[in-house]
């Protein structure tokens, strides 16, 4: 990092890596640490000994602290000797069976309040208490996973500036446990850092992912520098480890998140007052379902009801503007126009006797990204129905950012996560 205050919205990073000569690097990479299940990390402390998972999801936060220290010392991890910003490319199988490719870079961002509008979040979260991970950052004083954000450059500045690099083998490749090929190369010249440092200067990023991450980064932030006086320049964990995709043009796929009511409670016509209701066949399966509301325009507002395999599903389109204006008060138009935000009001809210507050913390619905696993709740008895959606388009949620306001939990699954262990990047001055 930079002696003085350098009011650049990025860095290059000298970041800690795993010495690729020693370990396989699929062996050593693990999923983010909040989709990572009991049974996950078994697996992954059976993988091998340095998994990532250690330093992630440790016994306790001064175990992580120790291995991190081991592992430097003897050479596992290995920082590197010059600064550099990552382009990153993957290629994945969506959740819809198609095959699409991701493209991005990692850099140090510059940490900055959600008030001062440099960096949003894009949905609302539940404030829990985040005390382990900001035990584990203290402990280890290193960003051992990125948190995955969004920035507008219709331009492609970064990727004109970074993927150049790619025209030479990657320095780093892997695929992880969900058959995701990763390729990273280095992009350490002055003039295509200075370039993506320009592009990035007066763009505002969108957390895509790792919201409470981003939080924690700032209370770190926020606790060192009181304890070192608020010094005048720039120091470490004034950063956090970011990927950057462009919304424009960088491969970018978002998937509902259905939402399953858990209570076998019969849905009222009336909380379907302001829908236009279509009731299919029964028979009618899941996808062809979802085909049909796919189908209907994406201005318009509509989600499916599934009320079990052997009842008619039913697609709903809203007809009444004027009443989704009366349940959003002082909503803009942008939020509006999002099919999770007027379910929660009109639908859900009602029906569950919830406030939006409330919706963070039930455990009435569970949010399930897969549309058969949702349907299946319902069928075998364990749930009453299940509310399938269409994905936000990027373009959607772009416009509630730039409203100024957030959609509701689990509005949008940005997919593939990104993989934890390829690129660390420590806090402590060395």
């Amino acid at each position: 990092m930079s002696d003085t205050v350098t009011g650049t919205a990025l860095e290059p990073l000298r970041a800690l890596r795993y010495d690729a000569g020693r370990f396989p690097l699929d062996e050593v990479v693990a999923p983010p640490y909040d989709v990572i299940s009991p049974a996950d990390r078994e697996a992954l402390l059976r993988r091998n000994d340095h998994n990532v998972v250690r330093l992630e999801l440790p016994d306790t936060a001064q175990t992580a602290a120790h291995l991190l220290h081991e592992w430097r010392r003897d050479g596992a991890l290995v920082r590197d000797a010059e600064p550099a910003l990552w382009w990153h490319e993957q290629r994945f199988t969506g959740p819809d069976g198609l095959d699409r490719s991701r493209a991005g870079f990692f850099s140090a961002v510059r940490l900055s309040s959600y008030e001062e509008g440099r960096v949003r979040p894009h949905e609302r979260t539940h404030a829990h208490a985040r005390q382990g991970r900001l035990d584990l950052l203290r402990a280890t004083r290193t960003n051992t996973s990125p948190i995955f954000a969004l920035y507008d450059d219709p331009d492609g500045r970064p990727r004109a500036a970074l993927a150049p690099a790619a025209d030479r083998p990657p320095d780093m490749q892997a695929t992880d446990g969900d058959d995701t090929q990763h390729r990273f190369w280095r992009a350490e010249g002055p003039e295509a850092v200075a370039a993506t440092q320009a592009a990035l200067g007066d763009r505002e990023i969108l957390i895509a992912d790792g919201h409470h991450r981003y939080e924690t980064a700032l209370a770190y932030r926020h606790e060192q520098r009181e304890r070192d006086g608020d010094p005048a320049g720039d120091q470490p964990y004034d950063f956090v480890l970011m990927y950057l995709a462009n919304l424009h043009g960088e491969g970018l796929a978002i998937y509902p998140t259905h939402r399953v009511v858990m209570a076998r409670r019969e849905v009222d016509p009336r909380f379907l007052a302001a829908f236009a209701v279509r009731e299919l066949p029964a028979g009618t399966s899941p996808a062809q379902v979802e085909s049909q509301l796919n189908a209907i325009d994406p201005a318009t507002v509509a989600f499916a009801l599934w009320r079990g395999s052997d009842q008619p599903a039913l697609i709903a389109q809203v007809k009444d503007t004027s009443t989704v204006m009366m349940a959003m008060p002082g909503a803009p138009k942008a939020l509006r126009a999002i099919d999770a935000a007027v379910l929660e009001a009109l639908v859900l809210a009602p029906l569950l006797g919830l406030d939006g507050d409330q919706f963070l913390t039930t455990d009435q619905v569970r949010y399930v990204r897969g549309l058969e696993t949702a349907a299946a709740l319902v069928d075998s008895g364990e749930a009453g129905s299940a509310f399938l959606l269409r994905a936000p388009t990027v373009e959607q949620v772009q416009a509630v950012a730039a409203a100024g306001r957030v959609m509701p939990q689990k509005s949008t699954y940005f997919f593939p996560k990104l993989a934890t262990g390829f690129l660390l990047n420590p806090l402590a001055a060395e």
